[in-house]
């Protein structure tokens, strides 16, 4: 899973901001269609009983908007009546002055609660329409329109539309580089520890749900001491870097790569039974094995440790799968480095020491 999938998934921040935003419109709605709708009751009853309508409308979305995954299509159905309510507003001879300032909120709520570009474009449509209402209303009232009044009025309205598109784009560019920054470990920019542990609960769930495969790899680089105490932390770090790209270049785009700490790594793999897990880590071990880190005339042969956990038999929980791995990890160390421990090869050495004693 790479960063760019991540940050996408993850959008669900972004939209639980967004869904607390259209929560406190629909109840602003609610109240303020209410107060409109009495002050508008005695001049104009179609008005008011429409802001009424909308009032009872917006009230009765408030219930399903505590879901995240609802606030795209409940914004959309919050703000299509809500704007459709304006447009009729400019077609009044006594609100038509003063409704168009309503349709200067229009690309700010669209912005917050729909994105960038959904919002841009349902920006775009209502304000056309709002703005060839409002000139044949008052062509219909005057016989010359007023040219400054009608500029002045479309330089307004496009000066909100840019700046609310452009903030729009900033926020969301910040935003991923936020969340790239609180999730990527710097030095390698695999994953970091934050990121693992909550993609583990998500694919857990899914392998819970499902009754899908999902395996653990823990590695761990041999005698990388030696590499920091003979050439320098300097190339230590290049050498983490470059294991890495390594690692990464033999997982699919639905695995998940991260630096646990220090030389220490981890890798999640959806959907991969105990042996597809054992072939994914010896093809890593095989490749680290292969290929030392060379720059110029130094060559630094690499080569690392592997224990394997699969979900279900190793455990149902990250600190048993973690632990399971571990032991299996300590095992392939103890055993002689290079090599890929899991439960099946453990249990083969065992039945081979039965069978010599």
């Amino acid at each position: 899973m790479n960063s760019q999938s991540y940050v996408a998934q993850n959008g669900l921040s972004d939209n639980a901001s967004r869904r607390n935003v259209l929560q406190l419109l629909l109840i602003m709605t609610c109240i303020c269609g209410v107060i409109f709708s009495a002050l508008n009751w005695s001049i104009d009853q179609t008005l008011a009983l429409l802001e009424l309508v909308l009032a009872g409308y917006s009230l009765l979305l408030v219930p399903f908007s505590k879901h995240i995954k609802n606030q795209f299509k409940l914004s959309l159905l919050y703000l299509i009546p809500l704007y459709s309510l304006f447009l009729y507003a400019l077609t009044l001879p006594r609100e038509a002055e003063t409704a168009f300032v309503w349709i200067l909120v229009i690309p700010v709520l669209s912005h917050l609660l729909l994105g960038r570009w959904v919002g841009l474009w349902v920006s775009v449509g209502f304000m056309s329409l709002a703005f060839i209402i409002y000139i044949f209303h008052t062509l219909s009232q005057k016989e010359i329109l007023d040219t400054l009044e009608v500029s002045n009025l479309a330089l307004a309205a496009s000066a909100v539309l840019i700046f609310s598109h452009v903030y729009e784009v900033s926020r969301v560019d910040a935003h991923r580089k936020l969340l790239h920054l609180a999730t990527t470990d710097s030095l390698t920019s695999l994953a970091n520890r934050a990121r693992f542990l909550d993609v583990f609960e998500r694919e857990r769930n899914h392998a819970a749900r499902n009754k899908s495969d999902l395996s653990l790899l823990l590695l761990d680089l041999d005698h990388f001491k030696q590499v920091n105490d003979l050439h320098g932390h300097d190339v230590g770090d290049e050498v983490l870097k470059y294991v890495s790209a390594l690692i990464s270049q033999r997982l699919r785009k639905t695995d998940l790569a991260c630096r646990m700490g220090g030389e220490e790594f981890a890798v999640l793999l959806p959907g991969a039974s105990l042996e597809r897990a054992i072939m994914v880590a010896e093809n890593i071990r095989q490749n680290i094995s292969d290929l030392p880190y060379t720059k110029g005339e130094k060559v630094v042969p690499l080569s690392v440790s592997i224990g394997v956990s699969e979900y279900g038999f190793d455990g149902r929980d990250l600190e048993a799968l973690y632990a399971i791995a571990d032991g299996h990890l300590y095992k392939a160390k103890a055993g002689g480095r290079n090599q890929v421990r899991n439960r099946v090869n453990m249990r083969n050495c065992e039945l081979d020491l039965a069978l010599a004693d």
